[in-house]
């Protein structure tokens, strides 16, 4: 199968066939309003182990850092998930990194899911309309990542009046607008972010430029983060529907450092000039087309592109100033990365039967894939280029995946409901081919009204992969293909539990998984801020791992009163040969993990909400020993009992938030926010140092932390 005719192939389906995929919910799975602890609490209701569904209105009065409701974060207070470093938006979700999370906005993957680094995710709740996460019980329907699904659907404009949302934080404004463009047949709802960093970073430097002036030194940061939501959605007859989505994300960076030296007698003698300017983000674009054909027989096709690239460019310039002559040396390092997908999809939901669905379809995807292009190069006064370094312009990929799937759900008896599915997934890159017949399977037997036991299995394949440097989701990060030396990633999950209402307005839930992993890398390149990338194949170390544990939901949720407690128990391993000959505890291991989420709404106009996070510490490897060097040697020895050998302390944090209504003679309502993030200022570690003991031959991990009390507010009007 030639490139050029799958290239020709994509684009005429892009267009000719669009699709509505995340319109609607599914007709047995639909949840049309909750909060994050009735969502928990029908999950009895649900065939998959470790499916949460979340409405778009938990996260517009949930927990506000920085005054802005985050959806990843909210996340993170569910059993099983692993936040990894503190105040960032990572999921760790049984056992998986990062990286190996499914996130889809409106059907489309997105890369690059964070702002900041992951302080902010990309998701703007102002547009989000619901969530779907899934842990374990994975539908056959998706594929491509290994350890979650995150499906985030915005919502259709209003198609009968206007109205929007304006919202200031502390670091970051809102506005949403929605409405008709032909009432009651076409709408629009448009949404957008921007932060003022910058705005507030420009009179600090410009102070601390004044202050060291004498010195000779000047500085100025700016950073600001940028993103677009916009949706038209168009019924075009009864039953039939198209929208048009696109979502634009912008991250820009820029760090200038200048100084001056001067000789004895004050005159000029040297400027130094370093100039980096840092651009990262995603394009999403999608057309979606929903039929309904009968009330038995439904269809989406969707045709979409998403983007992700980054941009580095980073400017040296030092000029040397000498009574008879004048020095000037330029260097100039570029780097730039690329991931670009267009595909297609068609889903089907057939209903032969009110206890009968049957949902067929599949997914075609063009990967192109430029994780690096590194072009450096100096210069002197003369323009002459003397060299160049480290120019690698030829790493380009593509791929082919294709996934199709059939999955049956149905009722065997009044008891007992099963969804059976198989998908097939395959991968061509560099005229190899992967694929893999994928099994999913969840059984639920409904033992009383009021109680469920479930069970679940899963089998999941992985073809891209994140090299990273570091645990920060930073613009350097490459996504790389699966090729004839990497193989793709496999997961194999099995997942069971007990789901109960209990009297008072009361639920627990009880559910364990088993999880093993194959095919996991670890990147062994130079821990540097550009990886370098030329023979990256040759790379990585490959291994294993295992992840199981135990979870408990419970809650408590009246007209005015929810409390959601839950507690994860787990262990998280992996054998990298290469690495240690034995199992060892991962990184992100953290055996216990509490949360405990209140909120209380006193009156109409006032509400308060608290959340309380514990968890083991992250884990990290310190040497048993040092040898000093033999006689003949340059360096001694380092001696490790195993990697990760190493707890960091507990974390634990208190955050409290307050919210303040008051509805206008209008209608409208204004929202006052006040967050405290980490109330009693625990110094929990952020990261770890080695350092030595007293006795010189041993070490110990240092953790360090820096983030106190942290107070914000918002103001929201929605009109």
């Amino acid at each position: 199968m030639s490139f050029r005719f799958i290239i020709a192939l994509a684009s005429l389906l892009s267009v000719a066939t669009v699709s509505a995929a995340q319109e609607g919910q599914e007709k047995i799975d639909t949840l049309a309003t909750a909060t994050v602890t009735s969502a928990i609490d029908r999950n009895i209701n649900f065939t998959q182990t470790g499916l949460t569904k979340i409405d778009g209105s938990a996260f517009r009065r949930g927990f506000a850092v920085f005054s802005s409701p985050d959806v990843l974060k909210t996340l993170q207070t569910l059993t099983g998930v692993s936040s990894g470093t503190e105040m960032l938006s990572n999921l760790y979700v049984h056992g998986g990194d990062g990286s190996d999370n499914l996130f889809l906005l409106d059907g489309v993957p997105l890369y690059q899911i964070c702002h900041l680094g992951g302080i902010f995710s990309s998701f703007n709740t102002d547009v989000v309309e619901g969530i779907d996460f899934y842990k374990s019980g994975f539908p056959a329907r998706y594929g491509g990542r290994t350890s979650s699904v995150v499906d985030v659907a915005t919502k259709d404009g209003d198609f009968k009046g206007y109205h929007g949302t304006v919202g200031i934080g502390l670091l970051d404004g809102r506005l949403q607008f929605e409405g008709p463009i032909i009432k009651d047949r076409t709408s629009f709802n448009v949404a957008m972010r921007r932060s003022w960093i910058d705005v507030i970073s420009a009179p600090a430097c410009a102070i601390m430029n004044s202050m060291n002036k004498e010195y000779g030194e000047k500085q100025n940061f700016g950073y600001s983060f940028t993103d677009l939501n916009a949706r038209v959605t168009h019924i075009l007859n009864r039953g039939s529907r198209l929208t048009a989505n696109l979502y634009w994300g912008n991250d820009g960076l820029r760090i200038t450092q200048e100084f001056e030296g001067h000789d004895q007698d004050g005159s000029l003698s040297d400027i130094d000039i370093e100039d980096t300017r840092f651009s990262w983000g995603n394009l999403l674009g999608s057309l979606n087309w929903q039929k309904e054909f009968s009330d038995k027989l439904d269809m989406r096709l969707l045709g979409f592109y998403s983007g992700s690239r980054s941009d580095i460019r980073m400017n040296t310039t030092l000029e040397y100033y000498r009574t008879d002559y004048t020095d000037v040396f330029r260097q100039d390092t570029h780097n730039r990365n690329r991931v670009n997908d267009g595909g297609v999809s068609a889903d089907f939901n057939w209903y032969p039967h009110h206890n009968h669905h049957i949902r067929f379809g599949g997914t075609y995807i063009l990967h192109s894939y430029s994780p690096s292009h590194l072009y450096s190069q100096y210069d002197t006064d003369s323009g002459e280029v003397l060299t160049d370094i480290n120019k690698n312009d030829d790493i380009h990929s593509f791929g082919n995946e294709m996934g199709i799937y059939a999955e049956d759900e149905m009722s065997l008896t009044r008891w007992m409901k099963v969804n059976l599915g198989l998908r097939y997934s395959l991968y061509e890159a560099e005229e190899k081919i992967w694929n893999y017949f994928e099994p999913r399977a969840a059984l639920k037997f409904q033992v009383s009204p009021n109680v469920g036991i479930k069970a679940s299995y899963s089998e999941m394949s992985q073809f891209s992969h994140l090299v990273a440097a570091t645990y920060i989701d930073l613009p350097t990060n490459s996504w790389l293909p699966s090729t004839s030396k990497v193989a793709p990633m496999r997961s194999r999950q099995v997942a069971g539990g007990i789901y109960g209402r209990l009297p008072h307005n009361m639920h627990l839930n009880v559910e364990g998984w088993y999880k093993t992993m194959s095919n996991l890398i670890e990147y062994k390149g130079m821990n540097s801020f550009f990886p370098p990338l030329t023979d990256w194949e040759d790379d990585f170390k490959t291994g294993i791992g295992k992840s199981y544990g135990l979870e408990v939901d419970f809650g408590y949720e009246t007209e005015k009163t929810s409390v959601s407690a839950f507690y994860t128990l787990s262990w998280n391993w992996r054998k990298f040969d290469d690495i240690w000959p034995d199992w060892y505890l991962d990184r992100n291991d953290n055996k216990h993990k509490i949360t405990v989420v209140a909120n209380h709404r006193f009156t109409e106009k006032f509400e308060m909400y608290a959340s309380w996070n514990y968890h083991t510490g992250n884990r990290m490897t310190v040497a048993s020993q040092y040898l000093p060097a033999e006689e003949g040697a340059w360096t001694g020895k380092f001696l490790y009992e195993s990697p990760n050998n190493a707890k960091m302390p507990d974390y634990h944090r208190l955050d409290v938030g307050f919210n303040f209504y008051r509805k206008t003679k209008r209608g409208n309502m204004s929202v006052w926010n006040l967050s405290v993030y980490n109330a009693y200022c625990r110094i929990n570690p952020l990261y770890a140092s080695v350092v030595k003991d007293k006795s010189k031959l041993a070490f110990e991990g240092l953790g360090i932390g820096i983030i106190p009390i942290v107070p914000t507010f918002s103001y929201t009007f929605r009109f």
